[in-house]
C-alpha cells in the first residue's frame, strides 16, 4: 500500500514538474499588442543636473516611461540657468530624452528671463552643446520685435540665433 502511494505521488510530482518547466510562468517579455513595453513608468518625474556651480538644470514631467535607450516624457517642463544668469524655461506636451539630447514635440514654448520667447511645434535641445533647434515654422518674440521663420538654430551659450526664411516685424510707438 505504501509503495503504491509513493508510486502515485512520484508520477503526480513528475507531471507537475513537467508542466511547470514547459509553462515558463516568469516570462514577461511577450507583449500581445505589439508595442514596446516600458521598463519603468514614473509619475511626477524630476531630473536634476548638478555641477560644481550648483544645480544647472531641472526637468519635470507629469509622466515618464523609461525604455532601454531613451525616456519618453509627457507634460515636460525644463529649467536651465544660463551663462549670463538668465533662466531658460522650456515647456512641451511630449519629450524624448536620449544620450543628452531632448526632442520636444507638441506646443513647444521657450522663454528666457530677459523676455525672449519662442513658439514652435517641435524642437531639439542638445544639452551638451546647449543648442536649441527646429526644422518646423517658429515664432520668436523679444520686446517689440516679432520674427517668424521656417527653421532655426539657437546657440544658448553665445546667444546667437540662425534662422531660415524669416519675416521680422518691429513695432514702434507713434509720436
Amino acid at each position: 500500500m505504501a509503495v503504491r502511494l509513493l508510486k502515485y505521488f512520484l508520477i503526480f510530482f513528475v507531471l507537475i514538474m513537467f508542466f511547470l518547466l514547459t509553462k515558463n510562468p516568469y516570462s514577461l517579455e511577450y507583449n500581445y499588442s505589439g508595442k514596446k513595453r516600458a521598463e519603468i513608468e514614473i509619475f511626477g518625474m524630476k531630473n536634476y543636473t548638478i555641477s560644481s556651480k550648483g544645480v544647472d538644470s531641472i526637468v519635470f514631467a507629469k509622466k515618464a516611461d523609461r525604455y532601454k535607450n531613451y525616456d519618453k516624457m509627457y507634460g515636460v517642463e525644463a529649467f536651465h540657468k544660463g551663462e549670463r544668469n538668465l533662466i531658460d524655461t522650456l515647456v512641451a506636451n511630449e519629450g524624448l530624452f536620449t544620450k543628452r539630447v531632448l526632442y520636444l514635440d507638441g506646443d513647444v514654448k521657450y522663454t528666457r528671463s530677459d523676455d525672449l520667447a519662442l513658439n514652435t511645434n517641435s524642437a531639439k535641445y542638445d544639452l551638451k552643446n546647449k543648442i536649441l533647434s527646429s526644422r518646423v515654422p517658429f515664432e520668436f518674440i523679444k520686446e517689440n520685435v516679432k520674427t517668424d521663420g521656417e527653421s532655426f538654430t539657437y546657440d544658448m551659450q553665445k546667444g546667437i540665433i540662425r534662422a531660415n526664411k524669416i519675416k521680422t516685424v518691429i513695432r514702434t510707438e507713434k509720436k
